[in-house]
């Protein structure tokens, strides 16, 4: 006999449905601006839409547990928190660019996407820059934590409603006997 948790488990599917839409909301958003020595750059934090296409919940469900995580590509983290040194093939990087529609130089110009000799030595840049000095955190996916969180609050409401629906089987699980139909006891032996 387990608990019956339905109300429950519908509102943190629609917590983890909300939190994966909110997220990749966040990706796309085109007014967060990153500060480098060189410029600031502001743009959505998405390029090539892998990360955003990356991000699914996974559900896994024990004997009593639901387990719903966020998952998505590794480098979603190094993005979020920003490492003091990154390694990335030049070729990873020429898709990158590639994919980044609109991609400027230092100077402010356009990339033009036949230009495989300048996007070939902005990629070997970048690669020695990320090595160099890593990538600059962006704080996306704990900005979300942090806001998204706080919608939890309102969960006992709820784990209040299923314990009111499932109350007699909480009582039989701990041990009480139903005696009529809505007297409960639980029989003790003396041992005196």
């Amino acid at each position: 006999m387990s608990l019956k948790l339905k109300n429950t488990e519908k509102y943190l599917k629609n917590y983890a449905k909300g939190l994966l839409d909110f997220t990749i909301k966040e990706l796309d958003r085109n007014d967060r601006t990153r500060n480098y020595n060189t410029q600031s750059i502001t743009s959505a934090i998405t390029a090539s839409g892998s990360l955003k296409d990356s991000l699914r919940i996974v559900q896994k469900k024990g004997e009593s547990i639901l387990q719903l995580n966020l998952e998505g590509n590794s480098y979603a983290e190094q993005i979020d928190e920003g490492t003091t040194s990154t390694s990335v093939s030049k070729d990873k990087l020429i898709q990158w660019i590639q994919n980044k529609n609109g991609f400027k130089d230092l100077k402010g110009n356009i990339i033009k996407l036949t230009d495989t000799k300048k996007i070939d030595r902005i990629a070997s840049l970048i690669s020695k820059s990320l090595k160099l000095k890593g990538i600059k955190a962006t704080n996306f996916l704990s900005d979300i934590v942090k806001l998204k969180f706080i919608e939890l609050n309102n969960i006992e409401d709820i784990v209040k409603k299923d314990i009111d629906i499932d109350f007699d089987n909480i009582l039989l699980r701990a041990g009480y006997k139903k005696k009529g139909k809505e007297t409960y006891i639980i029989e003790t032996k003396n041992t005196a």
